[in-house]
């Protein structure tokens, strides 16, 4: 294959293969967010109290983040268009029985089995970033990937509250994700491909000429099986425990903030329903910019160095709580303002120890690695729910306010952890290529 044509071969697979898990992972979260906002008539038709409701909603995120580690196990061996395909098909079949049902069992049932399904979705897209987007470029596509939480997560609501403004039968609010879902399992199969060398291309850090994606390729021994590479790249590297630990501490506060910023705004303030919302609304649009900026900040200020950038936006995220304090019951724009800023702390650092972690590991252990990360840091979502309740029950909400804070500084001393480790690892690697040219020379 020719210079020009290998080139035009990998600009087009690359770019299907990042508008085919773009919209990949915007569907799921049509599908997924469903529920929520059916929630209230789904209760209402088939009996569900909010007891069960919120029951259900913390074995999901336990089931979600157990299915994320699993699957990441063998997300690594499989082609991702079989794999993903394969997801967006159960899911809309799953979608479509949860609008047939008719009793509150089958109903909870499937809505965790749905669970199982969703968490099988990430670990093969990050292993297609990982395999077609070298290092040092990585982070800006990565961070436009990225956009799809934000995008399916709004058009969720938007979409099931249309459909059934339009129906008036919540039903419909999964029929149609579902079929929204069948027609990217075909697009999906469409464009997605497998790895570069499946089809005669050479490494994308070759193709790039990409020093740091060589290195990466160069450590990350070959032949290895599942277990050993698991074992010897990603469940004894201390750099990616830590990552894992301050992603957990992001989890928390995110959750957190999405699910009950209404509650406090409503019950304590006084402040209407709509009004206490759009605090996720702009929570969320500051999502987008930190998603999108902290990508691109890694790639082109900080070398591919994803921990620095953690850091700074950990500290934005700390300067957003903070002001949350000071302006709550100044301005609602003030609040508004903060609760930006709070996105872009929180979204930044999300997309960021993902990347972190593929980059940590085996050149072909994204997807182990990233549920391992799924599977433990779907914890902290589970412990933003039952768990504040009590601390608030206990302590008020100075009480969760007070633990969150600490959850911030445990979050950016962990990131202060993760660069030194990094940087004496790189230093101990560089030592040891300097011996081994000396060897060589004596030789």
């Amino acid at each position: 294959m020719n210079t020009s044509k290998l080139d035009a071969t990998y600009r087009k697979f690359r770019w299907q293969i990042i508008l085919a898990t773009f919209l990949t992972y915007t569907v799921m979260y049509i599908s997924r967010k469903a529920f929520a906002a059916a929630a209230p008539l789904l209760m209402e038709d088939l009996g569900m109290t909010v007891v069960q409701f919120g029951a259900a909603s913390s074995i999901y995120y336990i089931v979600y983040g157990l299915s994320k580690f699993s699957s990441g196990l063998v997300a690594d061996r499989i082609n991702p268009r079989t794999f993903l395909g394969s997801v967006l098909i159960l899911v809309a079949i799953i979608n479509v029985g949860i609008g047939m049902t008719e009793n509150v069992t089958m109903l909870l049932a499937l809505y965790c089995l749905t669970a199982v399904v969703q968490g099988c979705g990430f670990p093969p897209i990050a292993k297609s970033i990982s395999q077609w987007y070298s290092k040092s470029e990585r982070g800006g596509w990565y961070s436009i990937w990225n956009t799809s939480h934000n995008l399916g997560g709004a058009l969720a609501p938007l979409i099931a509250s249309a459909v059934i403004a339009a129906t008036g039968d919540w039903r419909y609010a999964f029929y149609v994700p579902a079929a929204i879902t069948a027609l990217q399992a075909v697009i999906c199969f469409w464009l997605m491909r497998n790895k570069p060398e499946t089809y005669g291309l050479p490494n994308v850090g070759e193709w790039k000429g990409d020093a740091k994606q060589i290195a990466i390729n160069k450590r990350s021994e070959a032949g290895l099986t599942m277990w050993v590479m698991f074992k010897r790249y990603i469940l004894t590297n201390p750099i990616i425990w830590l990552a894992i630990s301050g992603d957990l501490c992001i989890y928390i506060i995110r959750t957190v903030t999405n699910d009950w910023v209404s509650v406090y705004f409503v019950k304590e303030l006084g402040w209407d329903l709509v009004k206490s919302n759009s605090l996720v609304a702009w929570f969320e649009a500051g999502g987008i910019i930190g998603g999108l900026t902290s990508g691109i900040i890694s790639d082109k200020l900080f070398g591919a160095d994803r921990w620095k950038t953690i850091l700074i936006y950990s500290f934005i995220l700390v300067a957003g709580m903070v002001g949350v304090v000071l302006t709550i019951d100044i301005s609602y724009l003030l609040v508004s303002g903060c609760f930006f800023v709070i996105g872009a702390g929180i979204y930044a650092p999300q997309m960021l120890f993902a990347l972190g972690i593929i980059e940590a590991s085996h050149a072909d252990g994204a997807g182990a690695a990233t549920g391992l990360k799924g599977g433990i840091t779907y914890i902290g979502a589970a412990l933003a729910g039952a768990p504040i309740a009590m601390i608030e029950s206990a302590y008020s909400w100075n009480g969760v306010f007070m633990i969150l804070g600490c959850i911030a500084l445990i979050l950016i001393v962990l990131t202060c952890s993760i660069i030194q480790l990094d940087k004496r690892k790189s230093q101990d690697t560089a030592s040891n290529n300097k011996n081994k040219l000396a060897s060589s020379e004596v030789i």
